[in-house]
């Protein structure tokens, strides 16, 4: 006779999928890193109320960006892993266009040109393109190296540093060395 499977206090066996999951679990979300990103932000309220000569209108701009900005964490933490894949070249290949768009349609400021800027009638988008491909060569170089075979031959890592080189060639041309090297760093890591 076989061991029965061992039961919970609440009556479910370990592998029945009804059991019950906490809020965190359901949404996608790991606690410990939740809470640290919680604090971080918390602290960097406060830092910018200082470093603001004590201006609440600031910290609450802020906030609001914060919260708007968890709120899309939590959205795309309930996008498959699989379905972020198979959008990773999508990405990669539209941040390109933008970084390439921004060398010929992009805004001056301060004597580099790193924004685009889109007339959306009430008013105009203003946007980064590099700031995308901080996440975007990570996912593409994550996504090239999946289909390889560990360990990848010289050939599949000169191909993965492409990946990597190109786009930041494009941003150090903005000139913006310093987002250049995050970008580098990010695909840099995953390769």
């Amino acid at each position: 006779m076989k061991n029965p499977t061992p039961r919970s206090p609440s009556g479910l066996t370990p592998s029945n999928p009804n059991r019950r999951q906490g809020v965190l679990a359901t949404v996608h979300l790991d606690l410990p890193l939740l809470t640290g990103l919680l604090l971080l932000c918390s602290y960097g309220l406060v830092v910018l109320y200082s470093a603001s000569g004590e201006n609440s209108a600031v910290v609450l701009a802020q906030a609001k960006s914060l919260l708007i900005a968890l709120a899309v964490m939590v959205g795309i933490a309930q996008v498959p892993p699989t379905t972020l894949q198979r959008w990773s070249p999508w990405f990669y290949g539209i941040g390109l266009a933008l970084l390439a768009a921004v060398l010929v349609f992009g805004d001056a400021s301060k004597g580099a040109q790193r924004w685009l800027e889109i007339d959306l009638g009430v008013r105009a988008l203003r946007f980064q393109p590099s700031e995308l491909m901080k996440t975007a060569i990570a996912m593409m170089a994550a996504w090239y190296l999946a289909e390889q075979r560990l360990p990848p031959s010289a050939r599949q890592l000169a191909i993965a540093l492409g990946i990597v080189v190109v786009p930041v060639v494009l941003i150090v041309l903005e000139p913006d060395l310093g987002t250049s090297i995050l970008v580098a760093s990010a695909g840099l890591f995953v390769v």
